[in-house]
């Protein structure tokens, strides 16, 4: 529950409002400074907004109701980026009371956003924390939001990406414990991989700043993610993403991908004609190998990726 410093002051709405927004104002600036002191003042703003806003006309009226709900918001920001899991707790309740204030606003622009917001940051948090499942439910959560949006705007396209990177960082996670369905993750993680860097594609002519550093990221998580669990979809997934612009890295990530993939010996000692798991293997073998000669054909020209497996 909020602190003594949080309580509201005796003032009209109209005054305490624009108080409020005059403290978050002070409290994004000190976030964008990013120096220890700087955060530190930051959430003390933000404490203050929420003292000035917490009260029963955040009930009545949704705008500020959602206010509140962005300095609950960015004060849980805040404490995680300055403090790690030492306040986690802390962080955790600002995080979950913005969705509560949000959960019927979502179909609003501002709101929506901003909830989407809260189940990002919610959930890398609980990756630091090593509650990978959890994290999981809360960006398959933003995932479902996000997709309602996506093709609003850049700003909502972004986060849908960003909601995906998270939800696949969850199951990245989640796929090197014991004991885990592997097959059913690399699934999950393949779509949300997939549509994150589709996504990406299609607004990177128009924001190509926001998405270009998401989409080298997702790339190389993707062709990890591939040659480990699917090798088979390995070279269909470089081709996809091979188009300019390409993502940051593309050249050293898929040759680093495609030339382990060759290094894998088959999971017999001994292939049969008729098998369809050796026949799967050799097709892979020379799809892979066909486009290690491309690559390496390419970068000649370039002097970006050796021609040998070395």
């Amino acid at each position: 529950m909020p602190s003594a410093a949080f309580m509201p002051e005796t003032c009209s709405d109209a005054d305490r409002r624009r108080r409020a927004i005059a403290h978050m104002n002070r409290g994004h600036a000190g976030l964008v400074d990013g120096f220890p002191d700087a955060l530190d003042a930051a959430i003390v703003e933000y404490e203050q907004a929420i003292g000035l806003l917490a009260d029963d006309a955040a009930e009545r009226d949704a705008s500020w109701r959602n206010s509140l709900a962005a300095a609950w918001l960015n004060r849980g920001q805040l404490l995680h980026r300055r403090h790690g899991i030492a306040r986690a707790t802390d962080a955790l309740l600002s995080f979950d009371e913005a969705g509560r204030l949000l959960a019927d606003l979502a179909g609003d622009t501002w709101p929506a956003r901003n909830r989407i917001g809260a189940l990002i940051n919610r959930a890398n948090l609980l990756l630091d924390l090593g509650r990978h499942s959890v994290a999981r439910d809360a960006a398959r959560t933003a995932v479902t939001i996000g997709r309602q949006r996506e093709d609003a705007d850049a700003l909502d396209a972004s986060l849908a990406v960003k909601a995906r990177r998270t939800l696949c960082d969850a199951i990245g996670f989640l796929l090197v414990a014991p004991g885990v369905d592997a097959r059913s993750l690399a699934d999950e993680a393949s779509e949300a991989v997939d549509e994150a860097l589709e996504l990406a594609r299609r607004w990177e002519q128009r924001a190509p700043s926001i998405f270009r550093p998401l989409r080298g990221r997702l790339f190389r998580y993707g062709a990890e993610l591939y040659r480990r669990h699917q090798p088979h979809f390995l070279a269909e997934f470089i081709r996809e993403n091979s188009a300019d612009p390409r993502p940051a890295g593309f050249a050293e990530v898929a040759r680093e991908n495609v030339v382990a993939a060759l290094r894998v010996a088959p999971a017999t000692p001994w292939l049969t004609v008729g098998d369809p798991a050796s026949e799967r293997f050799v097709a892979t073998a020379r799809e892979l190998e066909m486009l290690r000669q491309e690559l390496a054909a390419v970068s000649s020209q370039i002097g970006m990726i050796p021609s040998n497996h070395g």
